[in-house]
């Protein structure tokens, strides 16, 4: 078996320097939690990254459409000088799609949890959500740049280098080092420390600076995902999705509630197609026996599916009385998820995208649920003793 090579004693030191961030670890996917001061978007998948820029970008450009024109939307996002209407739309459009999301991000909110703001004063839910943002102050971004700003100049000091007087060479190193592919791959800035120390990361910097270059490299990606330091190409390269362009933005816009569309999926079990109308009226057209449910990934929407599977009343009762504690929604999604999991990698059940041949990017937040039959399973049905 081979073994790492020892690290550098200054590498190891700025290191373990850098490793002392209340932030860390930092994930790629926490930056809307920074930009918009939600902690509640701490820690979240893939699928709602993507889901919750869709929606703040649409919601951008309603609310300030000149700043919108001749930028992208990920650029549209980092230019708001107050985040509080774009994020209650947001919010709002959450509460169907994402149920469990938006509950989070509710019981985020001081003021809520007070009771110093009560949705039944309002009218319209917007309003509601933008007064308990106004009052519910919470500035991530200004706590991690500080802490940012300290851990880079503590770093290059162990590094060797004068944090006012730099080597110019650090910032093209650094620059060529989150350049490749690998640096946008990887999920936690704890990720690209640990690639830097010790695998090739800083291969081609001169020994030298090394360590410093670490140093700088940390900072440039952490500065790009909290906002002290913004660098849409690099968020552009860490999130390729999110790299849209105003007119791909558009197509993943919400059809019209007096619209009507066809939405289909595959059966993985079957191979047959599901049909189901939306619109003003919601009603299937073709269905397999094998589908069960079609929503999000949103692990209420999970949930619902999961109920068609042998889930006692007690337990689901269980998971209840989570979802109604703020200190206990992780531990609701590990088990609804623990379970999906478990189900999916038994074969029980599958997953498939929804497409719709009139609105083809419109509807790419949904899913489609199937459930094989215990039937169609004889591993589920063990023979009878005689």
């Amino acid at each position: 078996m081979d073994f790492p090579q020892p690290i550098d004693s200054r590498l190891a030191q700025v290191q373990g320097i850098l490793d002392t961030a209340f932030f860390a670890p930092l994930y790629k996917n926490d930056w809307l939690a920074y930009r918009f001061g939600q902690p509640s978007f701490l820690r979240l998948e893939d699928s709602e990254v993507f889901d919750l820029f869709v929606r703040a970008a649409l919601a951008c450009e309603v609310i300030l459409p000149g700043r919108a024109e001749g930028r992208t939307p990920l650029a549209w996002l980092w230019d708001l000088d107050d985040s509080h209407a774009v994020l209650a739309q947001v919010l709002a459009s959450l509460r169907f799609d994402r149920p469990l999301l938006f509950h989070r991000a509710l019981l985020s909110l001081p003021a809520v949890t007070r009771q110093e703001i009560k949705p039944e004063d309002f009218e319209l839910v917007e309003d509601f959500l933008m007064k308990a943002l106004g009052q519910s102050q919470l500035d991530l971004a200004e706590a991690a740049a500080g802490e940012l700003a300290t851990l880079h100049e503590r770093a290059l000091r162990a590094a060797g280098q004068d944090p006012e007087k730099p080597d110019p060479r650090l910032a093209r190193w650094a620059a060529e080092v989150l350049a490749k592919p690998k640096a946008a791959e990887l999920d936690s800035e704890a990720e690209l420390r640990l690639w830097m120390a010790l695998g090739d990361g800083l291969q081609g910097v001169p020994p030298e600076l090394a360590p410093a270059v670490m140093a700088q490299a940390w900072a440039q990606w952490v500065g790009a995902v909290v906002g002290s330091d913004p660098d849409l190409a690099m968020l552009g390269r860490m999130h390729p999705r999110l790299d849209l362009s105003a007119a791909e933005l558009a197509g993943h816009a919400p059809p019209e509630k007096s619209e009507t569309h066809q939405i289909s999926a595959v059966c993985p079990i079957c191979g047959a197609k599901s049909e189901i109308r939306v619109g003003p009226e919601i009603r299937p057209l073709t269905s397999c026996p094998h589908l069960i449910y079609v929503g999000t990934g949103d692990e209420v929407h999970l949930l619902e599916a999961l109920g068609n599977f042998r889930v006692g009343e007690d337990f689901r009762e269980l998971l209840a009385s989570y979802y109604q504690s703020p200190s206990d929604l992780d531990l609701f999604s590990t088990v609804v998820n623990d379970l999906f999991e478990m189900l999916l990698n038994q074969g029980r059940l599958a997953v498939a995208p929804v497409a719709s041949a009139s609105a083809p990017q419109a509807f790419y937040n949904l899913l489609a649920f199937f459930q094989k039959r215990e039937e169609e399973d004889p591993s589920r049905n063990p023979p009878r003793a005689h």
